[in-house]
């Protein structure tokens, strides 16, 4: 059985603090990134996938409403 891993779409994520594919994540693997500096409101980089933790569930992919992750 072949196994996907989550991947960011960055043409798609806005990078949002309360992002709902972290949320989803039982596992803690989908992490947000600290606040901004420049950019008030949204992580300063992409949201990482400890890939060591995911369980390949495909929950954040459910849960992004910005359609922005792909089990790829």
């Amino acid at each position: 059985m072949l196994l996907k891993i989550p991947w960011v779409d960055r043409t798609r994520c806005t990078r949002k603090l309360a992002c709902r594919a972290s949320e989803h994540c039982k596992v803690g693997a989908f992490v947000v990134q600290p606040e901004s500096e420049e950019e008030p409101g949204k992580a300063r980089d992409f949201p990482q996938v400890d890939l060591e933790r995911c369980k390949q569930c495909g929950d954040c992919a459910k849960a992004c409403t910005e359609r922005a992750v792909k089990m790829v």
